[in-house]
């Protein structure tokens, strides 16, 4: 982020669902859609655009690309990155840290201890954590110095909890809505 005429510019990702293929029209309508702060990019099976986007809020400058992107013909958004979910390899980089360092801090060798429990992965070899919840920890144990990362985080992870549940409950079968309303 850099501050210009009292706005930031915001850097940040939005991956397309469906879509895994550039092409010239989709180029064009992204182009004509208000998304000429963004570069479209395709890799691991997916497109996504990067925005440095000019904006007063986080929250409104997203928002604001997300409505762009979503103006024409059938295109969604599928998830804002940095995403929530992360590695403890992505940890180390969001951070600034060393992987063993982090991995000395979910072992409890370093730091305070409590490291956060992951949210899947305990029985395989890849743990993933919550970005939230990690930076939180790391901000309260006075490891991750920039605060605005915690707040950054949270918005991030609200959006995509909103994409998500937009995704889920598209066509829910009776079941499923059911279960969701007992919760």
């Amino acid at each position: 982020m850099s501050i210009k005429n009292n706005q930031m510019i915001f850097n940040f990702t939005l991956v397309l669902r469906g879509m895994n293929k550039i092409t010239s029209q989709l180029e064009d309508t992204l182009f004509e859609s208000g998304c000429d702060d963004a570069m479209v990019h395709s890799g691991n099976g997916s497109i996504y655009l990067t925005f440095d986007r000019l904006g007063t809020s986080l929250e409104k400058t997203v928002s604001s690309a997300i409505k762009d992107v979503e103006k024409k013909q059938k295109i969604e958004v599928a998830v804002v990155e940095p995403a929530d979910y992360v590695t403890v390899a992505e940890i180390a980089r969001r951070a600034g840290c060393s992987r063993e360092y982090i991995r000395k801090l979910i072992k409890g060798e370093r730091g305070n201890g409590y490291f956060p429990t992951p949210l899947a992965g305990s029985s395989s070899t890849t743990l993933i954590y919550s970005w939230l919840e990690v930076s939180s920890w790391l901000s309260k144990s006075h490891i991750l110095k920039n605060n605005n990362v915690v707040k950054i985080a949270k918005i991030l992870k609200h959006f995509n909890d909103q994409l998500n549940k937009r995704r889920v409950f598209l066509e829910p079968s009776p079941s499923l809505a059911k279960l969701v309303h007992n919760i």
